[in-house]
């Protein structure tokens, strides 16, 4: 399994939100409070330093986020001021459309969540995480039954293994440790194990092949050529059990995108947990509000999900029951005719797609809570 070791170094360090009293959302007032109590004078020094340099950056980096998302001189000023008070990226504030100091008392600063959640998550940063190996996730679900995309092959270097037949199907080749869509292939209609072997990209590096998951009919409007998939997060509880606190559809904007992720410019849209329903639909890098598709001009907002209490029993019984190892979870979960499957889980499953979709931080509720529990009880 690749590991992406400039991707852990860079979160090695995480930063202390201000350099005396942190600044942050009101739910880790705790957390802060104790880990400034604790830490040593060299480190409090280097926190300082740090703060000192993050102030001094933040004019440059409202500049460049100004230009990049079409800002004015008078939101620049603003963001200035804001990001100077309460210790947050220039370009949080674009994303997650602060106008108010005071909106930031509920949102989890983006460059805080890696620090958090290795602190709660220890066991996805490193090699042994089952969730960051997509060979070592379908094993799992296999040994527990849970609905996931058969695996037909795997490939290793260029060499293939063949489990089961292709028997004329489109198949999905994705790197065994990538994330967010990259590396993701669409093998239309393999007829055979030769055909499959003929079709594959030279390329190093681990990678399973899947079937082509459908889309339920009732979601067609919305999905395109690309799979849509609903981000539901769970943490374990009080009392141990997995949880339901954030849900994101994510589904593609453009014809031509053979994935659904933010980063090949897919549109996300908060869930109404209870039910299921749909948010107005917005792009996670910036960019306009969607009521309607872009391209079909299907309605978004109140739309419900298939399947919906079907999805979020799935979750909460494959975490309980076979992933209870992660206090937290992100589960890519795919609705289609069949009910709803297991696509991939992320140990790290990240706060701006869930903030930015939703328009409000998940502080506001059982996310904020049970991070902060769980911050509390760990060592």
């Amino acid at each position: 399994m690749g590991y992406d070791r400039f991707y852990f170094l860079k979160k090695a360090y995480g930063i202390y939100p201000g350099i005396g009293a942190a600044v942050s959302a009101r739910c880790l007032q705790a957390h802060y409070a104790e880990r400034r109590q604790r830490r040593g004078p060299l480190r409090a020094g280097l926190d300082a330093v740090v703060g000192l340099a993050f102030k001094t950056w933040i004019p440059w980096r409202a500049t460049k986020v100004q230009k990049k998302f079409g800002l004015d001189a008078a939101w620049r000023a603003r963001a200035v001021a804001i990001a100077r008070e309460r210790f947050v990226d220039p370009n949080d504030l674009a994303l997650f459309r602060i106008e108010t100091p005071e909106q930031l008392d509920v949102y989890v600063r983006r460059f805080e969540d890696a620090a958090l959640n290795k602190q709660i998550n220890p066991r996805g940063w490193t090699r042994a995480c089952v969730l960051a190996d997509k060979v070592r996730f379908q094993a799992r679900c296999i040994e527990a039954g849970l609905p996931h995309p058969r695996t037909v092959a795997l490939v290793k270097d260029g060499r293939l293994t063949v489990k089961a037949d292709p028997d004329g199907r489109d198949l999905v080749l994705k790197p065994a440790d990538g994330e967010g869509g990259d590396g993701v292939v669409i093998l239309e209609r393999v007829v055979d194990a030769a055909d499959l072997a003929a079709r594959l990209p030279k390329a190093r590096g681990a990678f399973v092949v899947q079937d082509r998951v459908q889309t339920h009919p009732a979601l067609l409007g919305l999905a395109l050529d690309a799979l849509p998939t609903v981000r539901i997060v769970t943490m374990v509880d009080e009392v141990g059990a997995p949880e339901v606190v954030s849900a994101t559809f994510r589904f593609a904007s453009v014809a031509r995108a053979r994935v659904d992720n933010m980063k090949a410019g897919g549109l996300i849209s908060a869930v109404d947990l209870p039910v299921g329903t749909l948010g107005l639909a917005c792009k996670g890098y910036g960019g306009g509000d969607h009521a309607t598709h872009p391209v079909t001009g299907a309605v978004i907002i109140g739309r419900r999900l298939p399947d919906w209490a079907a999805a979020k029993g799935l979750v909460r019984r494959a975490h309980a029951e076979s992933f209870a190892d992660y206090a937290l979870i992100g589960w890519d979960v795919a609705l289609t005719p069949d009910g709803p499957v297991l696509i991939e889980a992320n140990g790290k499953p990240g706060v701006l797609m869930p903030q930015r979709a939703a328009r409000q931080g998940l502080a506001t509720g059982r996310y904020g809570q049970l991070l902060a529990y769980h911050l509390a009880i760990k060592p």
